[in-house]
C-alpha cells in the first residue's frame, strides 16, 4: 500500500484542522490503496492522535514566550534546531514507509533533503513574506530575515513540487508579497479550518449541548494549542469580579488546550468560570459563545469570522505573523485588538463592556472551498509522479 506522509507543523493547533481538511478531501480523490499518515510534535501529535488518525511523533517546539512576547531570535534558532532533529526523524520514516508523496505544513528546512530521496512534496504555507529590519540597527536579525524571505518565496517556489498560500491575499500586509500569489508554482486557496469538515450546530442547540443557560452572557477565551497564553487567562479570570459589577449573568469558559492546565499554572478560577484543556467540539462554544477572546492565530479568527461571533485578538508581542494577523483583523473586520503585552485585567473588563455593548456587525463569510481546491492539486501531483 503507498503510503502519502503529511508533516503538520508543531507550532499552533489550526494546521492539525487545516491538514485534517485537506487530507479528507484528498482520501475521496485518490485511490483507496492509497494510505495517509500524519507526522508531528508537541501539541500538534496529540491532537492529530485524538482525532483518530496514524501519527508519527517527531521533535516539538516550546515557545519561548509566556508573558504576551516573543524573542524574535531565539524562537528563529528554535526553530532551526528542530528541523535539523526532524532531518534525522524523517530518514527513518522515510525508510519505514517509503512514501510517494510528502506534504509539508510550514516545515521550511526540509524540501531539499526530500528532494534528493526523489520524493515529490508539496509545500503550504499561511504567509508569502517576512519583514527586513534595518541591517544597520540588528544585522544578523536583517540578515536572517533576508534568508528566510529568499528560502521561503524564491527558493521553495521552484523546489517544490507544488507550493501552496492558505490565506485570504488581504492578509498580506504588503503589496509586493501579496503579487507573489500569481507565482507559477504557488496555488493560492482561501484560508482552511475544521469548519471545512466539521459543520457546527445552531446556537440554541450548542448552548444547550455545553449546559449554558438561556440567560447567561457566555464568554470564550482560547489560546490554542502551542502551550501559551498563561498570562491571558489570568488577566481574564482577575476581570471577572469586575465584569461582575456590569454582567450579573456572566459564565467564563477557558479552553487552554495542551501545554496549560489549571494546576501547572496555579490557576484559581472565580465562581462562574470554567477551565478546560482540549476540547475536540471546539466549534460549538464558539458557537454558543457571545463572545469569543482569542490568541490571534489566523485559523481560530477565521472560524469566528465564519461564524460571526465577535471576537477581541490579543496577538503575542514581536510575534511577526500574529501581529500582522491583528492588523489585517482590525483594518478589513475592525476587530478589538489588546497587545500581549498590554493585558491586564482593567483593559480586559473595558474591552469585553466595550464589545457587547457595540452594535453587531455582518462578518465577512469565506466561500468554505480552500480545502477542496487544495486536495485537487495535490492529487494531480500524486498522479503526475
Amino acid at each position: 500500500m503507498p503510503k502519502i506522509l503529511i508533516l503538520t507543523s508543531v507550532v499552533g493547533g489550526g494546521h492539525v484542522f487545516r491538514d485534517i481538511a485537506i487530507a479528507t478531501e484528498l482520501r475521496k480523490m485518490i485511490s483507496p490503496e492509497y494510505e495517509i499518515i500524519f507526522v508531528s510534535g508537541g501539541n500538534a501529535f496529540q491532537m492529530l492522535k485524538d482525532e483518530g488518525l496514524k501519527v508519527e511523533l517527531i521533535e516539538g517546539v516550546n515557545f519561548p514566550s509566556n508573558l504576551g512576547a516573543i524573542d524574535f531570535l531565539k524562537f528563529y534558532f528554535i526553530l532551526l534546531r528542530s528541523e535539523l532533529i526532524q532531518l534525522f526523524q524523517i530518514r527513518k520514516l522515510i525508510k519505514k514507509y517509503s512514501p510517494v508523496l510528502i506534504i509539508l505544513d510550514e516545515y521550511f528546512f526540509l524540501t531539499d533533503y526530500l528532494k534528493s530521496w526523489k520524493i515529490p512534496v508539496v509545500f503550504m504555507c499561511d504567509f508569502l513574506g517576512v519583514p527586513r529590519s534595518s541591517i544597520f540597527i540588528n544585522p544578523l536579525k536583517s540578515v536572517l530575515e533576508i534568508f528566510f524571505d529568499w528560502l521561503l518565496y524564491t527558493h521553495l517556489s521552484k523546489k517544490a513540487d507544488l507550493w501552496i498560500y492558505i490565506g485570504d491575499p488581504d492578509h498580506i500586509p504588503r503589496e509586493e508579497w501579496r503579487s507573489r500569489i500569481y507565482n507559477e508554482n504557488i496555488l493560492h486557496v482561501e484560508p482552511i479550518t475544521k469548519l471545512q469538515y466539521t459543520e457546527p450546530p445552531p446556537k440554541e442547540i450548542a448552548r444547550e449541548k455545553l449546559g449554558f443557560k438561556k440567560d447567561e452572557v457566555v464568554i470564550i477565551v482560547t489560546v490554542g494549542c502551542s502551550g501559551t497564553g498563561e498570562y491571558l487567562l489570568k488577566a481574564v479570570i482577575d476581570a471577572v469580579p469586575n465584569l461582575k459589577k456590569s454582567i450579573k449573568q456572566i459564565r467564563v469558559e477557558l479552553i487552554s488546550g495542551y501545554g496549560i492546565t489549571a494546576s501547572n499554572v496555579e490557576l484559581n478560577p472565580k465562581q462562574g468560570v470554567n477551565i478546560h484543556g482540549y476540547v475536540k467540539n471546539i466549534e460549538d462554544f464558539y458557537v454558543a459563545s457571545d463572545l469569543i477572546i482569542i490568541q490571534c492565530g489566523i485559523t481560530t479568527a477565521t472560524e469566528c469570522l465564519m461564524i460571526g461571533t465577535p471576537m477581541i485578538a490579543v496577538p503575542i508581542t514581536n510575534h511577526w505573523e500574529q501581529e500582522h494577523t491583528a492588523q489585517y483583523l482590525e483594518n478589513k473586520f475592525g476587530t478589538l485588538i489588546i497587545k500581549g503585552k498590554d493585558v491586564s485585567p482593567e483593559i480586559i473588563t473595558d474591552s469585553i463592556i466595550k464589545l457587547l455593548e457595540a452594535p453587531s456587525k455582518n462578518q465577512f463569510l469565506f466561500k468554505g472551498d480552500g480545502h477542496r481546491i487544495a486536495a485537487k492539486a495535490i492529487s494531480k501531483v500524486l498522479i503526475s509522479n
